[in-house]
């Protein structure tokens, strides 16, 4: 057995990683859930821009004053994560929203979605190192986390003049992680299952595991803004311009709970009366977590601009340009084991939608055709610790969507779908190929829409 004070400085090395469930949701606040219904997807796009219908995109609350029924849309999508080693597979609610329009001058909606998704499993290389009187020791570090942020939104617009629309969407952000660092020091086997469940094993003889607990609890506001306007022409077709911009309303804040480190002597993965050190007492019960709040981790501010050509009443062409940024300046980011901070993040796409038609004649005229290609660029940056240096990193994703809706129904409701196919090249890990899908149901009904005069 070794002496723990000898090698207890030895817990806080940093170790590279060779393998990830995600590791891209060990990164800050996790995977940023940036598309969350199928018109979007299926353009590839931020949403701002009509996708959605003719005049008409879910993300965009400015266009919901077009929209001829109040509608209730619900989005289910999956991610698949492939590179040479791993294949993972995350699926679950992406939106449901609650859209109604008022008279065509008026819109409120609420929604709810994922904001960010944290699922990981990182595990150092196994090394060799010589130290203490000639003693050889195997290293073996862990990290675990699982939780994410979720979106509660509610949005109001209304209609200036007959060319502009404004809106305004408050996000009330909340969630929870819990992250977990899982040393092993021993002279035989790994100690450590590839597959971690919490539990180390037990197939090195000498093995010495530590664990160390953490959980944050998330909340905060933001406040977004939108600004559509149809004044413009080339020539005969129309041009619509939407631009938006997200930022703090109060500030987002971090309830970190750390609970003690220990040595999990009976292997079980808990503290408990058998760990080293002993819980005192007289039920034996681990003293409380260690509670600190923090106000500054995390600070995002987004600016986007959109344009639609009208080429014909049926076709357009849309453009999209998105700057998002994260303007905290952490020394220490409490938000994720790996300290990386997602610093920027850039997106573009070019689309082209066929929408259907107002009054079909055939079948085909009530689908919507959507496709498009587009660029993001993520940058982040890891401080080094106690040291003012960071260190930078970015990978980048250039994909290809394409998307169907169906109308049916005399309020129009819809049925969309969505794939992404995305191709990641990564500056550090291996290259990704991502498939995102996704399908969609809205569901119409008439609520003080403006009815026609008898």
């Amino acid at each position: 057995m070794f002496l723990r004070k000898k090698y207890y400085q030895l817990l806080i090395i940093l170790f590279s990683f060779n393998y990830a469930q995600d590791v891209y949701s060990a990164y800050g606040v996790g995977e940023m859930l940036l598309s969350h219904n199928a018109s979007v997807i299926g353009t590839g796009s931020i949403g701002l821009m009509p996708n959605f219908q003719r005049n008409v995109s879910l993300s965009n609350p400015s266009t919901w004053i077009n929209m001829p029924f109040a509608y209730v849309s619900i989005n289910y999508g999956g991610v698949q994560i492939e590179d040479k080693l791993n294949n993972n597979i995350l699926s679950g609610l992406n939106q449901f929203q609650f859209i109604l329009p008022i008279k065509g001058r008026y819109a409120i909606g609420i929604g709810f979605q994922p904001y960010s998704s944290q699922l990981y499993s990182l595990k150092s290389n196994n090394t060799e190192i010589k130290y203490i009187q000639q003693d050889t020791l195997n290293f073996n570090r862990m990290i675990n986390g699982g939780g994410g942020i979720s979106d509660f939104s509610f949005s109001l617009s209304a209609r200036f003049t007959n060319t502009e629309k404004g809106a305004l969407k408050f996000n009330y952000l909340f969630g929870s992680s819990r992250n977990q660092i899982a040393y092993s020091l021993n002279e035989g086997n790994n100690g450590l299952d590839d597959n971690f469940n919490g539990v180390i094993d037990e197939d090195g003889e000498n093995s010495v595991n530590y664990i160390y607990n953490q959980r944050n609890i998330y909340d905060g506001t933001l406040i977004n803004g939108y600004l559509s306007s149809n004044r413009l022409y080339i020539g005969k077709r129309s041009l619509t311009i939407s631009m938006s911009f997200n930022s703090i309303l109060n500030p987002f804040r971090i309830n970190n709970y750390s609970f003690y480190p220990f040595e999990d002597i009976n292997n079980n993965g808990y503290y408990d009366i058998n760990d080293y050190p002993q819980p005192a007492g007289n039920d034996s019960i681990p003293p409380s977590a260690l509670k600190s709040e923090f106000k500054n981790q995390f600070i995002p501010s987004q600016y986007a601009i959109g344009f639609n050509l009208e080429l014909t009443e049926m076709l357009n062409l849309q453009a999209e340009l998105s700057d998002w940024s994260d303007l905290a300046n952490n020394e220490n980011n409490m938000l994720s084991n790996m300290n990386y901070q997602l610093t920027d993040y850039r997106h573009i796409n070019i689309s082209a939608i066929r929408f259907a038609r107002a009054l079909p004649r055939y079948w085909y005229e009530s689908v919507h055709f959507r496709s498009g290609i587009f660029f993001r660029e993520y940058n982040l940056k890891k401080h080094i610790l106690n040291d003012n240096n960071f260190v930078k990193y970015d990978y980048n994703d250039i994909g290809l969507s394409i998307g169907l809706g169906v109308k049916f129904g005399f309020t129009k409701n819809q049925l969309d779908f969505g794939l992404n196919l995305i191709s990641r090249s990564d500056s550090i890990n291996n290259d990704k190929f991502i498939t995102n899908f996704n399908i969609g149901l809205t569901i119409g009904d008439i609520w003080f829409v403006k009815r026609r005069s008898k």
